[in-house]
Order: structure tokens, then C-alpha cells, then sequence
């Protein structure tokens, strides 16, 4: 598996992939789905295009990659 980094929260750890086309997210979803890591439950995807939330991930495009730790703060 290849995910591009990794967050913290107090609670979470957050796979985070940037991607330069909308591609999927094989690598997050298998990382989410696992038994093994307790702490993972969703992920965030950074792309050209528009915020969205679909069921496990959290899309931001790269123009807001800022507001992340605050949406995190904020949510989490």
C-alpha cells in the first residue's frame, strides 16, 4: 500500500492522499477497512476540485489544504 502521509489527532490517525487527477483511493479505503489499525476510520483526499464528503473521506480541493487542521480541530 502507498499513501502519501499520515495526520494525528488526539483520537485519529488520518491517511491523506493528494491526487493530480480524480483518481481512487485503493490504498486509504483498504487502510480504513483494516482490523488492524484501530485508530484509522476515515481519510482525506486533496485534488483539483470541489469539497465533498463521501461516506469514509473527506475531499478538499488543493486551493484549501490550509482550513484542514481547523476542520480537523473542529470535527474531530
Amino acid at each position: 500500500m502507498e499513501q502519501d502521509f499520515f495526520l494525528r489527532t488526539a483520537n485519529n490517525l488520518v491517511p491523506v492522499e493528494v491526487k493530480s487527477k480524480n483518481g481512487k483511493m485503493e490504498s486509504m479505503k483498504a487502510l480504513i477497512s483494516s482490523d488492524k489499525y484501530d485508530d484509522i476510520s476515515f481519510g482525506i483526499k486533496l485534488k483539483h476540485g470541489n469539497i465533498g464528503h463521501d461516506s469514509d473521506a473527506y475531499t478538499f480541493p488543493y486551493s484549501c489544504s490550509f482550513l484542514v487542521k481547523s476542520f480537523l480541530k473542529q470535527r474531530f
